[in-house]
């Protein structure tokens, strides 16, 4: 159909299907024909590896832009529209703080839209492609694009509609599930319906991950789809499954020592607490620009847009003033004055509220983390106090606090004081990780960045949480004639 056509044209198929998924980090010489592709036994493979590689590349939301590089360019322009991420000026993914992201004209919109979109329509086809193979090999990988096709509808939902609860009947997304659609292209589905989609598939990939051993945390394997689904069922209120998957997800993980919190640990996809993530080599940021990258946004120490063309990204001030000084998490961000700070050999000065969180030894190679098991605490936590299970939940907040707090005492606050500790805590832990917006979002919690003191920058206005929605781009609206806009 017009829309899928679309998809095609905004990203390199040949990209898409050249890396295997037994070794992600180094290409195939040369590109794979269709042809090759009927006769070669490990094609699912090479399709799912190029999908996984994809979603990292530069060009993954069909621009040229350098604040267009996969999973983590969504990450980080999600958290640029929350209250706790401030950008020092207007450039590259400026357009997300100040909200301009959200217009159907803006290359956000098409950047968000298209990084899952055209991800998906390769799902769909290869899906299609295993329909009738049922070997163990196979139940791996369909496992693995199920829990994509899910992760992928779940950011676009909670981009282009609104939050699900009190909205289920609202218009949704187009449910794209396989490569053979109507040439007229599909209406938009409800929000129940995406989710109930979303549902499905993750737990589906649950069941077919259950004894599949990944060769690297590149790959989706069931601990990965646990976290997933922790989060999608928090989203929905069904809190006994998010408290299911949460603790299934995390169990046997360690957390990050101090020293790996305030030094690298956020570039290496050897933290112990990494579910998910990419381990970027130069063959990897060979396929896209190493200026268009994450640690070129956000390492303030690096020789990238944050931290040579001082494109700072910092914290804000009320956040900060939050953290209490024994908080080792703290030590990650600059204070309320400017001041010097050494990382790889180099001293830099440095203004108030810096942050110091993403550093990268290398230059922009350093891994990408999708989903760490910190933010699992957080997830149990909120719902099981939801559920009236106080004692526990504040047993799961103190687990991971006091490891980050040396006098963090358990906590004996109860029902929305209760749960606003734990989303204070989960906004320090998490801070630019790609959570804050979403959680205000489904919080209804209103963007208050006009305050006495404020350290907010071109993007100093208020908004309520009913302008929290992109509008679809212009590209879909113009080449699906079903699809109805945003207001």
């Amino acid at each position: 159909m017009k829309k899928i056509k679309y998809f095609i044209a905004a990203i390199a198929i040949g990209i898409i299907t050249q890396s295997c998924a037994s070794d992600l980090n180094t290409l195939p010489e040369g590109d794979i024909s269709g042809e090759q592709l009927n006769d070669d036994q490990s094609k699912p493979e090479k399709i799912l590896g190029g999908i996984y590689l994809d979603l990292r590349s530069n060009g993954a939301g069909g621009t040229t832009s350098h604040s267009d590089f996969g999973i983590m360019a969504v990450k980080a322009g999600a958290d640029l529209m929350s209250n706790d991420v401030i950008q020092s000026t207007n450039q590259h993914l400026g357009m997300f703080y100040n909200y301009e992201s959200t217009n159907a004209s803006n290359s956000a919109s098409e950047i968000v839209w298209t990084t899952f979109y055209a991800r998906i329509f390769m799902i769909n086809k290869l899906l299609d492609d295993l329909q009738q193979d049922t070997s163990t090999k196979n139940r791996a990988i369909k496992g693995q694009l199920l829990a994509l096709r899910a992760y992928s509808y779940f950011y676009l939902v909670r981009f282009y509609a609104n939050d699900y609860k009190g909205h289920q009947s609202d218009p949704g997304l187009p449910l794209v599930l396989t490569a053979s659609n109507p040439s007229q292209g599909l209406p938009r589905s409800t929000v129940s319906e995406v989710y109930t989609q979303i549902s499905r598939d993750i737990e589906e990939s649950v069941v077919l991950l259950d004894s599949y051993a990944r060769p690297s945390r590149a790959q989706i394997d069931q601990r990965t789809a646990k976290a997933i689904a922790a989060e999608v069922f928090l989203q929905t209120g069904d809190y006994v499954k998010a408290v299911k998957y949460a603790e299934e997800s995390r169990q046997g993980i360690a957390l990050m020592t101090e020293n790996e919190y305030t030094t690298t640990g956020f570039s290496n996809i050897n933290n112990p607490e990494v579910i998910w993530g990419f381990h970027n080599t130069i063959s990897t940021m060979s396929i896209g620009n190493y200026y268009a990258s994450f640690f070129s946004m956000f390492d303030n120490t690096n020789e990238g847009y944050a931290g040579a063309a001082q494109i700072r990204k910092l914290i804000d001030k009320r956040l900060y003033e939050a953290i209490p000084e024994t908080d080792y998490r703290k030590k990650v961000f600059n204070g309320s004055q400017n001041a010097q700070y050494t990382f790889n050999a180099k001293t830099k000065n440095y203004p108030p509220y810096v942050s110091w969180k993403f550093k990268d030894p290398t230059l922009f190679e350093g891994d990408y983390i999708y989903i760490r098991a910190s933010s699992l605490y957080y997830i149990e936590a909120e719902a099981l106090a939801r559920q009236g299970r106080e004692a526990e939940a504040r047993q799961v907040l103190f687990e991971i606090t006091a490891k980050r707090d040396k006098n963090y005492l358990l906590s004996s606050k109860t029902g929305n004081e209760l749960i606003n500790e734990i989303i204070l805590q989960k906004r320090i832990e998490l801070w630019g990780e790609g959570y804050a917006w979403f959680d205000m979002k489904r919080l209804n919690i209103p963007l208050e960045r006009v305050y006495t003191g404020t350290n907010h920058t071109f993007g100093r206005f208020n908004l309520t949480p009913d302008k929290f929605k992109f509008q679809i781009p212009n590209k879909e609206i113009n080449n699906n004639p079903q699809i109805k806009q945003n207001d």
